[in-house]
Order: structure tokens, then C-alpha cells, then sequence
């Protein structure tokens, strides 16, 4: 064969190579899993693990541990899960906090970057939040509150789930864009904002719908506005956009990560098969019922929504994050 079409199909065969998909490794897994969630048992995001954990290991035939490390707003999860061995045998199952900390003024040197040190997985599940406010206010709109808040300066404030975590940027956000003065209370998660907001201890606040929705139903407390779009979940609450806050588009999600370095057969495995449990009927109610809406968007989409929410969540800390 001549030398030049020895080089020419030597180049087809590379390119083939190069955009064929990744073959699916088999042995994998050959051990248990553990998924890491960086946050208390008992929420929402520890109750999408164990489900999604269940069925993984049904599929796969090995045990699939979920692991709980709370602590520092989710970093100390993450960090555990960077310096894991990169072999697809420890995933971490986290939210956007994952960005947010690593551009947090609070955090000092961050112990990771959420584009270099992970493998985008699958991005599992919107996780939609929604402003509200004691319904004893009078304001039935967002721009009734607006006013309100403008005419008794000084009197009002909003809470969130801890200092520069979503709940409190959506907040400042907020207050910044509409020339407000509230004051931020934090607390300890948003199962305790909403019951202050109950109690009037505090007049507002960003909460998931997850916490928010049984109170909103019982009456006590009235949703103005959802970040992002419109939610299916909500129906009849606007998104921050219709109402003039553009700012206030963006959505929480919840999503899978896997160490730098974890082969590209192996995430692709781990993706296709969450992907499948996430679009399962029974699993994709439980979730909705959780107010979660399921996505199951794979690794290379989900590694552009990181980035993108990484430059939104780094601009929104420097202009409102407190120090």
C-alpha cells in the first residue's frame, strides 16, 4: 500500500476513534459505591441519593453506600470526593452550593475548583426555589412587596439557609436589584427560615419549594415569585423574569460528580444508567412529589452548565456576597 494512503487511513481511523463513544468498561463496578452527599440526612438531596443509590445498586448487582459529610456549606463533602481515588467508586451528589463555594469570599482559599478537580456526571434535578412572604403583609404581588418594603424603610428584613449559599445571593440579588434596604437573617438551613417567616420574625426570604410548597398550601405563606422560569410546580406563581428581574434567572439543580482523572467509559456507564432510573415513571413521581424535576442531562451538557453557573455565581458574590 502506497505511504501517503497508509496516512490517509491512518487519520480516518484516528478520527473514528476520536468521536466514537466511550465502550462501556466491563467490569465495572466490580466493588461497592459509595455517594457522598455534603449535606445533613433528611433533605431533599439526601433523599434523591438514596433513591437513585437504591436502584444503582439493583442494576449493578454491588452495594451503593450513601455517605453523609455535612459541613462548611458543602465543602468538606467535596473536597472528599476531589481527593478520592478518580476510579468511579466514590461520587459525590451535591447541589449548586458546589459552585458557589468555590467562589465564596467566606470560604478563603477555596479546597477546589468545581471545573478542574470534578467530572461532570449528570445533572439530576432542578431544584427550583420561591420567594414568599408572611401572608399577614399587605402585598398579594411582588411589586406590592416592593412597595411595601419602600414605604417602611428599616422595618423589614429576609432570611436565608446560611450566608452566601443560594438562598442568601437570590436574596441579596434581589434586594439589590429592587433598591431595597432588608436586612439578611441568616439561619440554619430553610426548614428553620420558613417557620420565622411563619412566625413574622422575619418579613421574606428564597426557599425550595421542597420546604415551601405544605406551608404554601396550608395558607401560610404566600409564594410572589420563583427563580428562573415558571414552575410546573407552582403553576400559578410567576418567574422573576415575567416580573421584570432578569437577574433572578437562574435555577438550583442537583447533580453527580466523579473525581478529575475518573475514565470517560466509566462516567459514561454511571450517566447512562442514572439516566435511566431518573426517567423511570416510578422514580421521576417520587421526585416530583419531592418537588424536584427530574432532567437526567449527561455529562458534557451538564459540564456547560457548570461553567456557565460558575461565572454567573463568581459575579454575583463580588457585587453582593458578604465578606
Amino acid at each position: 500500500m502506497p505511504a501517503c494512503l497508509i496516512r490517509i487511513v491512518a487519520v480516518v481511523l484516528a478520527c473514528v476513534a476520536i468521536n466514537a463513544p466511550a465502550q462501556e468498561p466491563a467490569g465495572f463496578p466490580q466493588r461497592g459505591t459509595t455517594l457522598v452527599v455534603p449535606f445533613p440526612p433528611g433533605g431533599s438531596m439526601d433523599a434523591l441519593a438514596r433513591i437513585v443509590g437504591t436502584h444503582l445498586a439493583t442494576a449493578w448487582g454491588k452495594p451503593v453506600i450513601v455517605e453523609n459529610r455535612a459541613g462548611a456549606g458543602g465543602l468538606i463533602g467535596a473536597r472528599h470526593v476531589k481527593e478520592a481515588a478518580p476510579d468511579g467508586y466514590t461520587l459525590l451528589v451535591t447541589n449548586s452550593a458546589l459552585v458557589q463555594g468555590a467562589v465564596s469570599t467566606v470560604a478563603g482559599t477555596p479546597p477546589y475548583d468545581p471545573i478542574r478537580d470534578f467530572s461532570p456526571v449528570m445533572h439530576m434535578t432542578l431544584a427550583p426555589v420561591v420567594f414568599c412572604i408572611n401572608p399577614r403583609l399587605p402585598a398579594n404581588t411582588l411589586a406590592e412587596y416592593v412597595a411595601l418594603v419602600k414605604r417602611e424603610p428599616g422595618k423589614h428584613s429576609f432570611g436565608s439557609g446560611g450566608v452566601n449559599q443560594t438562598l442568601h445571593l437570590l436574596g441579596a440579588v434581589f434586594n439589590e436589584a429592587a433598591g431595597l434596604d432588608m436586612a439578611h437573617v441568616a439561619f440554619k438551613g430553610d426548614a428553620a427560615l420558613v417557620g420565622d417567616i411563619v412566625a413574622g420574625h422575619v418579613s421574606s426570604g428564597f426557599a425550595t419549594i421542597a420546604t415551601a410548597g405544605p406551608l404554601i398550601e396550608a395558607g401560610k405563606l404566600r409564594p410572589l415569585a420563583v427563580a428562573g422560569p415558571r414552575s410546573p410546580l407552582l403553576p400559578g406563581v410567576p418567574g422573576f423574569e415575567e416580573v421584570g428581574y432578569p437577574q433572578l434567572g437562574v435555577v438550583g439543580w442537583f447533580g453527580m460528580f466523579a473525581p478529575a482523572g475518573t475514565p470517560r467509559a466509566v462516567v459514561d456507564k454511571i450517566a447512562r444508567q442514572t439516566g435511566e432510573i431518573l426517567k423511570s415513571p416510578d422514580v421521576s413521581k417520587r421526585l416530583t412529589d419531592m418537588a424536584l424535576t427530574p432532567t437526567a442531562i449527561g455529562p458534557d451538557e451538564f459540564g456547560r452548565i457548570v461553567a456557565r453557573d460558575l461565572g454567573y455565581w463568581d459575579g454575583v458574590m463580588k457585587k453582593v456576597g458578604e465578606k
